[in-house]
């Protein structure tokens, strides 16, 4: 990644978000930054609402909430919108260098009375923002990283092109919200991958999960980051698809692996656990007893019993 000088580094930092009030009665801001370190507040609007931030970058990214300084933060994927409160704002950092981009959209919470307030689907989404410490994300696919493309070039040619810019902000509103409604609402999880990102990711995941997952060493965290996916986006994809959670999804590979190894009969039960990256005999029993209701040397006694 090429980033800008020292100088022009330290320069980025300072930068400030740059605001705009569109016709519609939004509010939106930009910041776009290249730099060594990073840690940046959401712009405070002053008012009731909810804000949508949308972010791209290269590098690593944390986000934790403002409410919360001692925290360590979460990783998100690039090309992600985040849902958020507005008194409740998020903060990105990064500990190394970043090139980082970001749109955000500022929904008043009277725009939401008039715009969204009848919307049952809506409200769910409303629910869940109330009840929670919580962020709902949503993938962009490429048409919407396009928008957030010419959105950010609008802000930094003229700045005054409020239509355009309001064009792409609202569409990419529209998208954010018929997203996550599917997902949030109940609706067949299957019907939510929607777009060829989403599919491109996991069969992506899925490969390297077939390649690596034997070796000690792999983690679901050296999945995070070669993908620079959040663990929650990669956990709701994998319950789309699969019905489990990623982890969920590893062990049982494992264990389906390693109940062919017993059938084999080749190796001892100790041995077979090491291989398949289980450090803890016990750990392997319980996961083996939770995947096929019997231990894995009971397993072996029966498949010797055939033999």
């Amino acid at each position: 990644m090429k980033l800008q000088d020292p100088v022009q580094q330290k320069t980025a930092m300072a930068l400030h978000w740059q605001h705009l009030s569109l016709p519609i009665g939004l509010k939106t801001a930009t910041v776009r930054t290249s730099t060594d370190q990073l840690d940046l507040a959401l712009p405070d609007f002053g008012e009731e609402g909810l804000i949508l931030t949308f972010i791209n970058y290269k590098g690593e990214l944390l986000v934790r909430s403002g409410r919360r300084p001692d925290e360590e933060g979460q990783p998100a994927s690039p090309g992600m919108g985040l849902l958020s409160v507005a008194d409740r704002p998020l903060v990105f950092r990064s500990s190394g260098p970043i090139l980082f981009s970001a749109l955000v959209l500022f929904i008043p919470a009277a725009w939401i009375g008039v715009f969204l307030k009848s919307n049952a689907q809506f409200a769910k989404i409303e629910q869940i923002l109330a009840t929670e410490e919580n962020i709902i994300t949503s993938r962009l696919g490429r048409r919407q990283m396009s928008l957030f493309s010419a959105a950010l070039a609008y802000f930094e040619s003229t700045g005054t092109d409020q239509l355009r810019i309001q064009n792409n902000v609202l569409s990419l509103l529209e998208y954010f919200l018929c997203n996550r409604h599917r997902s949030l609402l109940g609706v067949s999880a299957a019907s939510d991958i929607d777009n060829e990102d989403d599919l491109s990711l996991i069969r992506e995941v899925e490969s390297y999960i077939s390649e690596y997952y034997c070796s000690d060493t792999f983690t679901v965290d050296s999945i995070l980051k070669k993908t620079y996916t959040s663990y929650h986006r990669l956990n709701f994809l994998f319950k789309s698809i699969h019905g489990m959670t990623i982890s969920e999804y590893i062990r049982n590979k494992r264990i389906e692996k390693s109940k062919e190894m017993i059938a084999d009969n080749a190796k001892s039960i100790s041995q077979i656990a090491y291989e398949i990256g289980y450090s803890s005999i016990s750990n392997y029993i319980l996961a083996f007893k939770k995947v096929y209701q019997i231990t894995p040397g009971k397993y072996k006694k029966q498949m010797d019993n055939l033999a």
